[in-house]
């Protein structure tokens, strides 16, 4: 109620019209649980129509009015900011979304922000309820349900936003690197959280899923500070919230956006004083993707160096050097930020199929090729491992421009090609 409160007061409520500042909807719907813009409401003058208005639908269960409340107030807080509209999307992944995947520009920004909410709640509430929610604090043997040891990690992934997972891995930024799983399976390299710690995502990647958004909203709320108060926290959202606000006033926005780096631009401005602490948090939670092609091998060899234990990693002065200087850089230049991003490029490819049973039927293989990870290219009928390298190699010198440039540069053979729809 509090985060709504703020938001209306900072919002322009020319953007919201109709709207009475005080009033936040929330229609309890038979397994609600989405946040949606535009509603009539019936009542003793007659109907009334709040067209811009967002709102939240919510299920009837005590539970719901927890975490799922909180997160979906995320959702209305950024319609409210884009002047009554939800955030675009455009449909990519051959799925909905989840903390692990890559999805789409604007699905991933969406959700990330409302995912770091529930972050902070599985952190800083005692509430039992949340606390059972996202901590393993108990072992359960009875063997009566889901929630019991054996179940664990399969229990997990039936809450499909992998629940556990929106508290440890997002605190440990764990989404800013590549699945560990790399074989032909779409929604093992998808759904599953085990990751590949040697290897970065891309800087279109990051941009793609709202794991990397949960993190990084996170870690700008909490600060260094890793016993953070609560008016600490409460003062540093509200910061957050402005710069959300002021992007949206400042920026056209689109399914395209790189929503990311207009946040960290619009905070930048508004707070200069503290300019250098966001360039910060991004660069040191991307790893320096954003900056630089070289970031990815830098980050492989320390990792593989820490690996054999090999000491001299303590105090890599390549990678001080590397950080102080991309900084530098971004601070003399944010503009530097947008140099490795390339579009999203939408294909498919006909005839194969993902299926998660829950949602009905198969839906088509769907994926960008600018951030398709491995394990999904591997699904393309009969497409070589040779295929796969030159396509990752093309990609990382950088982005494909359309699709035109992606048959020239990707080194795949006319026949792949030929699999392929655009």
């Amino acid at each position: 109620i509090q985060l709504y409160a703020k938001a209306r007061e900072i919002t322009d409520t020319q953007q919201v019209r109709q709207a009475a500042l005080s009033d936040y909807y929330v229609a309890l719907v038979e397994g609600g649980n989405n946040a949606a813009v535009g509603f009539r409401l019936r009542g003793s003058s007659g109907v009334q129509s709040y067209p811009d208005l967002p709102y939240i639908k919510l299920a009837p269960e005590d539970w719901v009015f927890t975490t799922t409340f909180l997160h979906e107030t995320g959702h209305v807080v950024l319609a409210l900011f884009n002047g009554g509209r939800e955030v675009p999307k455009r449909e990519i992944a051959s799925i909905q979304h989840s903390t692990a995947a890559l999805t789409d520009r604007g699905t991933a920004f969406d959700e990330g922000f409302a995912i770091h909410l529930e972050t902070l709640a599985a952190r800083y509430c005692d509430d039992p309820t949340i606390r059972q929610r996202y901590h393993h604090d108990r072992y359960n043997f009875d063997n009566s349900s889901m929630l019991d040891e054996y179940h664990r990690q399969a229990s997990d992934l039936l809450t499909f936003s992998q629940t556990r997972s929106r508290y440890y891995d997002v605190a440990e930024n764990n989404f800013a690197f590549c699945p560990a799983f790399k074989g032909p399976d779409y929604v093992r390299v998808q759904l599953e959280k085990s990751r590949d710690f040697a290897s970065l995502r891309g800087p279109g990647q990051l941009l793609q899923s709202e794991g990397f958004y949960a993190s990084f909203f996170y870690a700008l709320s909490i600060g260094p500070d890793s016993i953070a108060s609560r008016p600490f926290i409460v003062d540093h959202e509200e910061r957050i919230l402005k710069a959300l606000a002021a992007m949206f006033r400042s920026n056209h926005v689109d399914s395209e956006s790189p929503f990311l780096l207009y946040f960290v631009d619009s905070y930048r401005k508004l707070y200069p004083a503290v300019a250098g602490d966001i360039t910060e948090v991004l660069l040191e939670l991307s790893h320096g993707v954003f900056v630089s092609p070289q970031a990815s091998a830098m980050w492989r060899n320390h990792y593989l160096g820490a690996l054999r234990l090999d000491l001299a990693e303590r105090r890599n002065k390549n990678i001080t050097d590397s950080l102080r200087r991309w900084h530098t850089e971004v601070q003399n230049s944010p503009q530097l930020l947008y140099s490795r991003i390339g579009p999203q490029i939408r294909c498919t490819v006909p005839g194969d199929s993902v299926q998660l049973i829950a949602f009905g039927g198969p839906s088509v293989l769907s994926f960008d090729v600018n951030t398709a990870e491995e394990g999904m290219m591997k699904l393309i009928p009969q497409i070589t491992d040779h295929e796969v390298s030159s396509w990752l190699e093309q990609r990382g010198k950088a982005p494909f421009l359309d699709s035109a440039d992606f048959a020239v540069r990707s080194g795949l053979k006319k026949e792949t090609l030929l699999r392929l729809k655009f």
